[in-house]
């Protein structure tokens, strides 16, 4: 039985790519310890595994400089001194984004490290001043390095001077189950249940480079359709931003809720949208967006939900290889609802082609594949 250490620092509720890495790693027969924060929100087909082990990262909330300095030196403490004991009886150190690189930096040379990225990004930063260093070396020395998109492969291998094209592990949902309905969960469920218009919908996190103020206007004068927002807010900017369309659209914000129950809304769509903007980042490439790969494609995909999206090569080539769905050629009102159209037209040919390609990918094998040699 193989043991492998995960280490994602930030809260890992909040990366369902990272729950399907330790669910598939569980039903093959492996232990898995985690390390990482908010471990008691995973579901409990998780935490209640005999053969998973949680180390929760001690967080505190600081404020001011000197604080935060201390407080940043007893975390990464923590998860250096934590990896080193976990790795002791594992055979594999799974990093899951570019924080916990951070925190670890050159220790995971000692290990055998499969290195994966959720987001497309060329350099390592030490600090919030954004000092930055190349990631080529850790990249030359893992043993296996996973990404989500097979344009991101190419683009990493040039970057870091592979000789091996990065593994492309999609972030499919390890399955669709939507989890126990929370009491928190019934008053915006019900809404969707009594919604009459066909229901146009978002779900993610709230951020920059979603561009949702263009589905906004495009059916803010529809009849037939309605936009409806599910996602966490991470930042101050986030919320501005749907304090800002709730003001000024006939939109629908119920909130964000913790994977898998958010998937309990995506049956009731009748349309997805993924309106990705590429933008400039100090954390990721600017790139990131352009070749985007969300794990909504799959999510709205296995319930048999066409989508709709921006005019980006990471949905584009999936939309046109499957006939999944529509690209908007530009965020005029007239394209999207274009897009919205043809949608519309193909919607029962394209909901069984989402099914065919949500099928297509083998997560289990992937995933074991990566810890071959």
């Amino acid at each position: 039985m193989k043991t492998i250490t995960i280490v994602e620092v930030n809260k890992v509720i909040d990366f369902p790519p990272v729950h399907n890495v330790i669910k598939t790693l569980l039903v093959n027969g492996c232990r898995v310890n985690l390390i990482s924060r908010s471990i008691d929100g995973l579901p409990g087909t998780i935490i209640n595994n005999e053969n998973f082990t949680g180390y929760e990262i001690p967080w505190i909330k600081e404020k001011g400089i000197i604080t935060k300095i201390k407080h940043r030196v007893k975390l990464n403490h923590y998860v250096r001194s934590q990896t080193v004991k976990c790795m002791e009886n594992s055979d594999f150190l799974w990093t899951t984004s570019i924080n916990s690189i951070r925190e670890l930096r050159h220790d995971v040379s000692k290990y055998k490290h499969i290195f994966q990225l959720m987001e497309l990004t060329r350099y390592g930063y030490l600090t919030s001043l954004h000092i930055k260093y190349s990631l080529a070396d850790i990249a030359k020395n893992a043993w296996k390095v996973v990404t989500p998109e097979i344009n991101r492969a190419y683009i990493e291998r040039v970057w870091w001077n592979l000789d091996t094209l990065p593994t492309v592990l999609p972030n499919k949902p390890f399955d669709i189950g939507t989890g126990n309905l929370t009491e928190e969960l019934q008053p915006a469920l019900e809404k969707v249940k009594n919604e009459k218009r066909k229901i146009i919908l978002y779900l993610g996190g709230i951020f920059s480079d979603r561009n949702l103020e263009t589905i906004a206007k495009a059916v803010k004068n529809s009849n037939d359709y309605v936009l409806y927002i599910v996602g966490k807010v991470f930042s101050k900017s986030g919320q501005e931003k749907i304090d800002y369309l709730l003001s000024n659209y006939p939109i629908e914000y119920l909130g964000g809720f913790n994977p898998p129950v958010h998937l309990n809304f995506v049956k009731y769509a009748y349309m997805g949208v993924l309106p990705y903007k590429p933008v400039k980042s100090q954390s990721s490439s600017e790139l990131n967006a352009l070749y985007c790969a969300p794990n909504k494609i799959f999510e709205y995909a296995g319930f048999g939900i066409p989508m709709i999206g921006s005019d980006v090569l990471g949905l584009k080539l999936p939309f046109e290889k499957w006939n999944i769905g529509c690209c908007y050629e530009d965020t005029s009102v007239d394209s999207i609802i274009t897009a919205i159209n043809n949608v519309d037209k193909e919607h029962d040919v394209m909901s069984r082609n989402c099914l065919a390609f949500y099928d297509s990918v083998d997560l289990h094998k992937i995933v074991m594949k990566i810890m071959e040699e």
